[in-house]
């Protein structure tokens, strides 16, 4: 079995409270370096990094509910250090082997998620350059 090996980062966002913003990154979990940095010349942006797959938000590392919904808290603890008008794009890129190559991004505001898949827009792309809707291929595996 192969393992997989992904890493994510974020664009560079406005936060409504950059301690709290620290505070949230201090407990976000990932195998590898997880961190942040401010924007050089534009000093109140922020942005975050994982040199592993990203886990989610761990408030407590004993509570088996901290781990088991890690990713929606994460989501909901970026949300409340988010102004209106503003959005997180975190992107994670991996793989395994070359069976597999993943690359999506999440995108936080503060009232909504959604997330967007490159292979998906890609195929819906192929299908739409071909002018056949029902165009399928495999691209993983």
């Amino acid at each position: 079995m192969a393992n997989y090996y992904g890493m994510s980062r974020t664009n560079y966002f406005t936060v409504t409270d950059a301690d709290r913003f620290k505070e949230i990154v201090g407990k976000l979990d990932g195998e590898g370096e997880i961190g942040y940095y401010e924007h050089a010349d534009d000093k109140g942006k922020f942005m975050f990094f994982s040199e592993s797959h990203l886990n989610g938000y761990i408030e407590d590392e004993d509570d088996e509910d901290s781990w088991e919904n890690a990713w929606d808290n994460m989501v909901k603890q970026l949300q409340t250090i988010l102004p209106e008008g503003e959005a997180i794009i975190l992107t994670e890129v991996g793989n395994e082997k070359m069976r597999y190559l993943t690359a999506h991004s999440l995108i936080i505001t503060a009232n909504s998620t959604t997330c967007v898949d490159l292979g998906e827009m890609a195929l819906a792309e192929a299908a739409r350059v071909l002018g056949n809707p029902d165009y399928t291929t495999q691209m993983d595996y």
